[in-house]
């Protein structure tokens, strides 16, 4: 049975445009755990070398354990920059050191580029960055205004409600098609989610959301993930 990897990054707290975060992915397929776990241990050398440190990302490692059958791609790798200015050398690849060099080598021989996608968070509450499970929706919003007064308050009423977090961000560009947002629901693990799935769904402040959310958009996807790796975290 395969294992899939993704990479996600994310930071920032109902961001302001003067400190707004970013971030970029690229998706790809490995096609065996062997040639996954040595695709890992690469990543592990250069993060843990003078010039992985260097890097100006954070980057979220990350496996997925459930996703339907529209996905194409088994792992992703995003970089998160703190804002705009640190993108300006996008672009550049691994350093051009052994650790650089093995890691592309490794990619090369083992991965298939499936596409990319750079994105923004929106409300997202960076304490709580450590939880291990994700759930994440792909969204195309019909009516960004509505929706976004609504998730802000489904997000601030769950915000103590469950043991994790729920995030909104935006797709800037790329990405599956008609998917122009994403949520984001986050706890320890699959059995600490799903109990929080539950009072979410008890929750009386949940109920405008969950009812009318749909006016204003369509989901289009559906995956979830747990962390393996947190390279660079500030």
């Amino acid at each position: 049975m395969k294992k899939y990897i993704l990479i996600l990054l994310l930071t920032s707290f109902f961001v302001q445009s003067q400190e707004k975060a970013y971030w970029g992915c690229f998706n790809f397929s490995v096609e065996n755990n062997s040639d996954a776990e040595e695709l890992v241990e690469a990543m592990d050398a250069l993060f843990e070398s003078p010039a992985g440190e260097m890097i100006p990302y954070t980057v979220f490692l990350l496996q997925i354990e459930f996703k339907s059958s529209t996905e194409d791609f088994t792992h992703q790798v995003c970089f998160l920059g703190e804002d705009a200015s640190v993108f300006a050398g996008w672009g550049g690849g691994p350093p051009p050191t052994a650790e650089g060099k093995l890691l592309n080598k490794i990619f090369e021989q083992v991965a298939k580029w499936e596409g990319s996608v750079l994105g923004s968070p929106l409300i997202f509450d960076p304490s709580k960055v450590g939880y291990k499970y994700s759930n994440i929706w792909g969204v195309d919003v019909k009516d960004i205004p509505k929706y976004a007064e609504l998730a802000a308050g489904f997000i601030a009423a769950n915000s103590n409600n469950f043991d994790g977090t729920i995030e909104l961000h935006e797709i800037i560009s790329g990405g599956n098609d008609h998917v122009s947002h994403i949520m984001i629901a986050r706890s320890n693990n699959l059995g600490d989610w799903l109990k929080g799935r539950e009072a979410v769904f008890a929750n009386p402040g949940s109920e405008k959301f969950l009812t009318t959310a749909n006016k204003y958009s369509t989901t289009i996807q559906s995956f979830s993930s747990t962390t393996l790796r947190v390279y660079n975290a500030p």
